[in-house]
């Protein structure tokens, strides 16, 4: 069915499909555009990736990326008029499985090292806030082990072949994750259009491969061993549900959230033993600048916080080098924040 666009209730137009130029072009489209690949079964959790890892005496993935639970994601690019996307691409991309399967994480992180000069936990602890380490490294280690992978192969346009073999694989069963992302390009006078359309997804990952579940905030409370640490944790959950803002858990720990405009965003995290700072999305969502900076001068001011809050996007404190008084001075300075984005979206001219 065609694409049919308009623009502020213009005319109706058609858009046309586009072929990509070749391979690289779709493979620099899911770099650039990662948002575009669904990942741990839940298509708005970010990743992180790299392009053209090498793997010795099998080639190199188009992209190898991790999630924010540890998954492993390999894709291999394929265009339709290239004849190895109806078999050849299957045992291309579980070569690159086989591959990784079993491999010491050491050698694993070095692929990203290489490509990046930079660490996976690194990488991840940037992109993804609020991880904890030990566990993210954990997680990527079973998987190594075990093998449990989500393997892509991405293409311009689905053949009768591909897919069959696709729904073959999905319909046994063996816990296999492999799927066919689709991706249409279409063009309507400048503007772009990918319609995505996913083959082959499982309705139940394997159990090597499941994501642990999202826990209460009362599993959570019981997490944690250290009573100070828990005392701090209930009042940060208290003095900002109590000023009438939400909260989100996860399997390790709560968002501290505030409804800016139609959008709900992240202000900060709080954890077993610490909170952090939203800084860098805070800012990637939009937050002025002249509050934004006296918010980080205000955290960095505060006994036992770090200064490095005036810079770092995701500062860590630690509960144990703070007070509950720092507490509540934290959360007041963190509604206040609120408050002055707010007040600059109602301020903005329709």
């Amino acid at each position: 069915m065609a694409i049919v666009i308009r623009n502020n209730g213009g005319k109706w137009q058609r858009a046309t499909i586009v072929k990509f130029a070749d391979e690289a072009q779709l493979q620099e489209l899911l770099y650039k555009s990662p948002e575009l690949i669904p990942t741990s079964y839940d298509e708005d959790e970010p990743a992180v990736f790299i392009r053209e890892a090498g793997l010795s005496g099998c080639g190199y993935t188009d992209l190898l990326g991790v999630d924010a639970h540890g998954n492993i994601l390999v894709i291999e690019t394929k265009l339709a008029r290239n004849e190895e996307i109806r078999r050849k691409v299957i045992g291309q991309v579980l070569e690159y499985a086989a591959y990784l399967w079993r491999m010491d994480f050491e050698d694993f992180d070095a692929l990203f090292l290489k490509k990046t000069e930079r660490h996976l936990l690194d990488l991840l602890e940037e992109r993804i806030p609020g991880i904890v380490r030990d566990e993210m490294q954990n997680a990527i280690v079973r998987n190594l082990s075990s093998g449990a992978f989500q393997l892509f192969i991405a293409v311009d346009e689905m053949n009768d072949e591909l897919e069959k073999i696709i729904s073959y694989v999905s319909s046994r069963g063996s816990g296999l994750r492999l799927e066919v992302l689709e991706f249409a390009l279409h063009q309507s006078g400048q503007i772009e259009i990918i319609v995505p359309t996913r083959y082959g997804q499982l309705s139940t990952p394997d159990s090597a491969g499941t994501t642990p579940p999202v826990k209460t905030i009362e599993e959570l409370v019981a997490t944690i061993s250290n009573e100070e640490n828990k005392r701090m944790f209930l009042l940060l959950l208290k003095l900002w549900q109590d000023a009438g803002n939400p909260v989100k858990t996860t399997r390790i720990g709560v968002a501290f959230q505030a409804k800016i405009g139609d959008k709900v965003r992240p202000i900060f995290w709080a954890y077993a033993n610490n909170l952090q700072n939203a800084l860098g999305e805070i800012s990637r969502h939009g937050a002025p600048e002249g509050p934004l900076k006296n918010y980080r001068q205000q955290i960095g001011s505060l006994p036992g916080f770090n200064p490095k809050a005036l810079s770092e996007p995701n500062p860590i404190t630690k509960y144990s080098n703070i007070s509950e008084d720092e507490i509540q001075k934290f959360v007041s300075f963190s509604l206040e924040l609120v408050n002055d984005w707010r007040s600059a979206l109602t301020s903005m001219p329709a």
